[in-house]
């Protein structure tokens, strides 16, 4: 009875032990198992909390970019230097590009890129004020520019006025100076040296065919040698004209019209008034009958005119 007593209490004793190691290790389990849940739970808000600060760095980054691109076209719209500019976008695009692969990101690499952060927002703020005083100096320009090309436009219809005046004071000025001829008379020489007046000549008689005027005073006009020339219109409205390897034309003034002439004659103008000036007409071949004009010029411009019959 005494053995069967001690077998079972030998027993009991062996399943407490049991029991309590069964319970100890269940209980180790348990505990690791919360430790371990714990720590997963850290290391997964931690790895959430740096996925979050990528993320936030790479907006910033982003946006610093964004806005140093708009500096870089405002400034090369303005012809400014954009060299440092382009270095520190191209430098923010690398780094950016090193974020998009996190996961291959060093820790000590990504802490480096996040601090530069603050350093672009300072260098893209200083960028900015540039800007704005590089605009407000560009406006300053645009609108001095502007008041000069005002000015200039102003001094430049002034200037035309002036000039237009001008013109028309020395068309006024020249026309002051054109001689004015008066008493035109004529008369011809036959071939034994008779002179011959009226207004109708013999054509057998006419050797030499003279004109004359007289000129009137003009002290706008200098005392000097002048030209006279005389065209001899025939009947048929032709300038007679007898070539003798010459050229024989004037032109009139103000304009590039070439006038055939006749004959021409120098003459001392002394800007006295009733000074005589002849122009004597040699005539070397049969004239027509008909009435006949000779119109005298001097200076581009026509002095008179006077007709003659030749019968």
């Amino acid at each position: 009875m005494m053995n069967s007593q001690n077998f079972f209490n030998t027993l009991s004793n062996r399943r407490k032990i049991v029991i309590g190691l069964v319970i100890t290790l269940l209980t180790l389990n348990l505990l690791q198992l919360f430790m371990r849940s714990g720590e997963e739970s850290r290391l997964s808000d931690r790895v959430q909390s740096k996925n979050f600060e990528l993320v936030l760095t790479y907006a910033k980054l982003d946006s610093i970019s964004t806005e140093l691109n708009k500096q870089i076209q405002i400034l090369t719209h303005m012809n400014e230097d954009i060299t440092s500019l382009e270095h520190v976008r191209d430098s923010l695009e690398s780094e950016k590009k090193e974020l998009r692969s996190a996961q291959l990101l060093q820790e000590k690499r990504y802490h480096s890129i996040r601090s530069k952060v603050s350093v672009y927002e300072e260098f893209l703020n200083e960028k900015n004020t540039e800007i704005t005083s590089l605009k407000h100096v560009n406006d300053s320009l645009i609108s001095e520019n502007s008041h000069l090309k005002q000015e200039k436009t102003d001094l430049k219809s002034k200037i035309d006025n002036l000039r237009n005046q001008q013109g028309e004071l020395e068309k006024e000025l020249d026309a002051a100076k054109i001689l004015t001829a008066y008493d035109f008379t004529s008369f011809i020489t036959d071939q034994k040296g008779n002179i011959i007046k009226g207004d109708a000549y013999k054509a057998k008689k006419v050797n030499d065919i003279t004109v004359q005027f007289k000129l009137a005073r003009n002290s706008l006009s200098e005392s000097e040698r002048k030209i006279a020339y005389m065209c001899l219109v025939d009947p048929d409205g032709a300038t007679i004209y007898n070539a003798i390897n010459e050229t024989r034309s004037f032109s009139l003034a103000n304009s590039e019209e070439k006038i055939f002439y006749t004959v021409r004659s120098t003459f001392d103008y002394d800007n006295q008034d009733g000074s005589l000036v002849q122009i004597t007409y040699s005539n070397k071949s049969f004239l027509a009958k008909g009435l006949y004009t000779a119109k005298v010029f001097c200076e581009g411009y026509q002095l008179g005119k006077i007709q003659f019959s030749i019968q």
